[in-house]
């Protein structure tokens, strides 16, 4: 997440992802909409160990596919962004899909890089100004989610960019977002009817599984060559369980000491899951365990565990009054967006667009 913030060609891709914060559709109020489908990635390969390859009918970067009122897009941009949206699905994909994806995505990185070229005209137009001290505060803000153990600067230079060049992309971003944000100012809120509506007509959408929030603390097995060993990793465990029970240190902190997974900068915090989620040696842990118990030693293929259970919710229907806010986040959200759609068709019907044949 932190490298696709830092990365200035994901950042200046494309004005879905402007809207998308533009109009307020958080993780949690998408929770109004149908989920995806859930991808098994244990039963799919690893595909991209190697970067994706130029469409053979033109190896040349510097062919221009697309002219847009005069400015060029070259195949080397769509294809730059392709390599970086193809890693983003490392390992997701079979393949037998992988062709038809390539393909799909082409055209949309295509379209949606005449859709950039177009906003971005629209925004220079309409000279949008952010002030250095909102850029300051998007930058702070960046750098309280970055991992522990790195920095921003080693971040930046990772990716091949600048902490000028990410102040750029700041400024960019929040120009195109109060700009499209203009052109919603006539949109009115859901209203709670409204709401009503959805929450009746999608009722599998508010279907609750059992779930659970836990934190654990991981002791790694893997560097263990011998069964003494891996005998002594679990008494050092049991040991902090111990010492965490006795109030000699919270979970919290033991789990920010201790623990090999990268959870452990959130005290150990794995957030809410539902079954089929976990392995299944920590899934009956999790599910059987007391709230607040420190639970015994688990052995899973990633090490030995204890897991502390915060909450437990039960399988039912989320009722209307507490999904209400929600779903009406979502539909005002959905307004919104529909509102800037139709202002980049306008864009794109008066616009002069040339498909290069090459």
């Amino acid at each position: 997440m932190f490298d696709n913030l830092v990365n200035k060609k994901i950042m200046m891709i494309l004005p879905v992802a402007a809207i998308l914060a533009m109009t307020g559709c958080k993780e949690e109020e998408a929770a109004a909409a149908p989920a995806p489908e859930p991808v098994d990635l244990s039963a799919t390969e690893d595909l991209f160990t190697e970067p994706v390859k130029a469409n053979p009918l033109s190896q040349d970067p510097s062919a221009v596919v697309v002219r847009v009122n005069g400015e060029d897009i070259t195949r080397g941009e769509i294809l730059e962004m392709m390599n970086i949206a193809m890693q983003q699905l490392q390992g997701r994909v079979s393949p037998q899909q992988l062709p038809q994806i390539q393909g799909q995505m082409y055209e949309q990185i295509k379209n949606d890089l005449i859709t950039k070229k177009l906003i971005d005209a629209a925004v220079a137009k309409a000279n949008v100004t952010v002030e250095p001290a909102e850029i300051d505060e998007a930058l702070t803000a960046l750098q309280s989610r970055i991992p522990p153990g790195q920095t921003l600067e080693a971040a930046l230079a990772a990716q091949g960019t600048t902490l000028d060049e990410l102040k750029e992309n700041i400024a960019n971003d929040m120009k195109t977002r109060k700009f499209l944000e203009t052109k919603t100012e006539g949109v009115t809120e859901a209203t709670e009817a409204e709401a009503q509506e959805f929450y009746d007509s999608n009722p599998q959408n508010f279907e609750q599984q059992e779930s659970v929030s836990a934190s654990h603390i991981l002791i790694k097995t893997d560097g263990a060559t011998n069964d003494v060993q891996k005998a002594e990793l679990k008494a050092e465990l049991e040991a902090i369980r111990a010492d965490i029970i006795a109030g000699k240190v919270t979970f919290e902190e033991a789990a920010g000491e201790h623990s090999g997974c990268p959870s452990k900068a959130q005290g150990g915090s794995l957030g809410t899951f539902g079954k089929g989620q976990m392995v299944p040696e920590f899934e009956v842990a999790a599910f059987t365990q007391e709230i607040d118990e420190v639970g015994d030693v688990i052995e899973t293929q990633f090490g030995y565990h204890i897991i502390k259970v915060t909450e437990r919710s039960e399988p039912g229907t989320v009722p209307f009054e507490e999904a209400k806010e929600q779903i009406m986040s979502y539909l005002s959200g959905q307004k919104k967006q529909e509102a800037v759609q139709e202002y980049i068709k306008s864009l794109r019907d008066s616009a002069t667009i040339e498909e290069i044949a090459i």
